[in-house]
This record gives C-alpha cells, sequence and structure tokens, in this order.
C-alpha cells in the first residue's frame, strides 16, 4: 500500500520497519528504499542500503545494494565520511565483511521484505512514497464488507457486538495507522457514512454519559479541564455558528499600573468565521440558582448575581483592553459585542415557582445567556438523537433500494 510524499532534493531515507518501507526513485527504472539496520550501537552501525531494480530481463532478480559498516568514537556525534569499498582494494589485498547469525537473519528478512514489496509494487514509483504493511486478513474482512451487504448486516446484529469489537480493537492497535486510512478508502459511501455516524454518536454518548454522572460533582476544576476542555464541541452546543476554544483561563485586562486585579476568563470561545469573541464563565452543577423567597417570587443566589456580574466585569476589560491585547496575541480576534454565557447549577433542583422565577430573569438579560448543566447535558442527548435518527432514516433508504435483490 503507497502512501506518496512530497519529493525533496535529499530526502533522508527512514531505516526499514516491519510494518513500512520508503522508496526514493533515483531513476525511471530504479530506486532506492529504507535501509536494513544489521547492527547498531553508539559506536558501530552496519546496514545494508538496498536499491530496487527494474529488471526486465531477469524479473525475479529485483534488489541490488550496498553493504555498510561505519565505526566511529564515542565521543563523536556523526558517523565518518571517508569511504573504504572494495574498489580501493589493490592486487593481493582482500576484504571481510562477516555476518553473525543475527545480521544474516535481519538481511534474510529485510531482503524477504523487499522482493515481496517489488511483486505488489508493479512498476517503480516517481517521487517518494511510503510503503506500508497491510495485515491479509483485515484486507479480506474489508473486501467482504464491501462486497456482500448481507455479511455487513450480519455483523450488525446484535448478537455479535462482542465480535465487531475485538475487530476494531485489532485494527486500531495496527502501528501503520496510514495502512487504516487507506483501507477505510476502499469502503463504499454508504459503508463509510453508517461507519462514521456510529463512531460519531459513541463519541457524543460517552461524553453525555460523563456529564449525567457528573451532575452532582462540585469541582469547577473537573467540568473546566476533563469535560468542557478536553470536549470542546459541548460548549460550542451554546451557539447557533461554528465555534471552538480561543483561550482558556485568557487574561482579558483589568491590571492597574501597579499590575495587580488582572481577570481571567474561564474560557473564550471564537466564532470560525466572523473571528468574534464569546466570554464563558463555568461554575458547578451544585451551584445554587435560587436564593430567598421575595413577594411570592424569588430572589437569586448570591453566586448567580455575581457570575453574571464578573462576566459582564470580563466583558468590559475586554473591550476596553482590545487593541493592547491584540497586539499581544499573534492569534486574530474580534470584540464586537461579545456574547457572555454563564454555565451554573441544575433546573432540576428547583420547583416549578423557582423556575418560572429564574426563566423571566434570564430571559430579561440582554447581553448575558445563562445556562445550566442539566440543560447542556440535554442537548448533547438531543444531538444524539438526532444523528442516530438520521443514521435509521439512510437505514431504511437502502434497505428499501436494495429490496428487488431479495427473495420475498
Amino acid at each position: 500500500m503507497k502512501i506518496p510524499l512530497q519529493l525533496t532534493d535529499s530526502h533522508e531515507l527512514k531505516d526499514m520497519t516491519t510494518h513500512s518501507v520508503e522508496v526514493v526513485s533515483t531513476s525511471s527504472v530504479t530506486a532506492d528504499t529504507s535501509p536494513v539496520v544489521l547492527n547498531q550501537t553508539d559506536s558501530l552501525r552496519f546496514r545494508f542500503l538496498p536499491t530496487l531494480v527494474t529488471n526486465e530481463k531477469e524479473p525475479q532478480k529485483s534488489v541490488s545494494g550496498k553493504l555498510v559498516y561505519e565505526r566511529k568514537p564515542r565521543k563523536e556525534h556523526s558517523f565518518p565520511t571517508d569511504k573504504v569499498s572494495r574498489k580501493s582494494i589493490k592486487t593481493g589485498e582482500w576484504m571481510e565483511l562477516q555476518l553473525n547469525t543475527s545480521e544474516t537473519y535481519e538481511l534474510f528478512c529485510g531482503l524477504k521484505q523487499l522482493y515481496e514489496l517489488y511483486d505488489n509494487m508493479g512498476v517503480i514509483p516517481y517521487g517518494v512514497a511510503t510503503y506500508a504493511r497491510v495485515d491479509s486478513t483485515f484486507r479480506h474482512f474489508l473486501s467482504i464488507i464491501q462486497n456482500d451487504p448481507s455479511a455487513a448486516r450480519m455483523i450488525g446484529n446484535a448478537e455479535n457486538f462482542d465480535l465487531v469489537k475485538t475487530l476494531l480493537r485489532l485494527i486500531t492497535q495496527t502501528e501503520s495507522l496510514e495502512s487504516l486510512k487507506k483501507s477505510l478508502m476502499e469502503l463504499q459511501d454508504e459503508n463509510l457514512q453508517h461507519l462514521t455516524t456510529t463512531l460519531n454518536i459513541e463519541k457524543l454518548q460517552r461524553v453525555a454519559t460523563l456529564m449525567e454522572e457528573n451532575l452532582d460533582n462540585n469541582s469547577e476544576e473537573f467540568w473546566q479541564t476533563t469535560v468542557f476542555k478536553e470536549n470542546q464541541w459541548v460548549l460550542a452546543q451554546v451557539f447557533a455558528c461554528p465555534c471552538t476554544i480561543f483561550s482558556d483561563k485568557a487574561y482579558v485586562g483589568g491590571k492597574g499600573v501597579d499590575n495587580s486585579g488582572g481577570n481571567l476568563c474561564d474560557f473564550i470561545y471564537q466564532n470560525r468565521l466572523s473571528q468574534n469573541v464569546a466570554l464563558i464563565e463555568i461554575k458547578t452543577p451544585c451551584t445554587d440558582i435560587i436564593g430567598s423567597s421575595y413577594r411570592g417570587t424569588y430572589s437569586f443566589s448570591h453566586e448567580l448575581s455575581g457570575a453574571v456580574n464578573q462576566v459582564l466585569n470580563y466583558r468590559d476589560n475586554l473591550t476596553k483592553s482590545y487593541y493592547t491585547l491584540c497586539h499581544q496575541n499573534a492569534s486574530q480576534f474580534e470584540v464586537l459585542s461579545p456574547k457572555c454565557v454563564v454555565v451554573i447549577g441544575k433546573l432540576e433542583s428547583m420547583d416549578s415557582t423557582q423556575i418560572a422565577a429564574f426563566e423571566n430573569f434570564r430571559n430579561s438579560l440582554n447581553n448575558v445567556q445563562i445556562l445550566t448543566f442539566d440543560e447542556l447535558y440535554q442537548r448533547v442527548v438531543d444531538l444524539i438523537a438526532v444523528l442516530s435518527e438520521d443514521s435509521t432514516i439512510s437505514h431504511i433508504d437502502q434497505y428499501e433500494d436494495e429490496s428487488e435483490d431479495l427473495p420475498f
């Protein structure tokens, strides 16, 4: 399997491994390949430098090369450049390169791999290429899935899920990810779409489970680092535009002349298209939202009031310090009436009257959006439901298209 690379004037070939071989063309009929390391220490290097050859007269004889034995003092960083070759041997002199059993075996394995490579390659490629070994069982498995839809449906049966898990574990443990990428390219579009959707749903489900199991976790560090920083798409569900983390624990200005009073915002998200930013303040699901009752309604906790004022203060400082911060930051960003978001508490901790008071309060705010942790969790669950529904519809459509081939 070939992965083409861009040709450079001097490409240093990596040593051959059992899983990959680099090939650099030197003419239309020859190519240098990765060296076969026979023995190597800090002061010694013994290698076979192979060349693939298109030998029209004797095609089976497709490999030539050089045995290179190098020694250097331990204090030297590089091996010597002075070369002694058999051409330098004078009449009456002779030269010996003895191979021990380990070196002979490494040479045998390298030559075997090169001959197999040339047989599969067919022609000398132009430029630089890396050939990666693909397990024959894996290739056969992909061929079955691609050419036999009934086999794919059989593997998708719930009774065979343990087999699927084992196969996926073996496939993703390969040392050559390029082999996996190339193999996936051989799948039909519908198969690849089903696989991609299933993997995305599984990733979403793991994060949803993590959030659900920690809705009583009162650690801000856990939510900021383990959940939101490692899965930045979760907070992106707050916005109706494509956003990603611009910075976490970001300085937004506010220092005085004595270098005190600086403000650090939990997260700054950025619209990938407009470059505008949004400020996000993270509390915990256990943070109180409701305060004491007040004449038929409720006041709000000092934590909520403080968080709202805090993120508004970040917004004010960032707006005032924009030109200074923009000059200091290599990344480009805009501060255009930036959106402010506070993630705090849970709706399930409140009764209907308290929820009504909370809704009236947050809907009256113009510059701050307040979202609870269980609402954010529900957005992830809804996203899973949408993807799952799309996957089911796609599967039904494919089933109907194949109905003419069924025996009933």
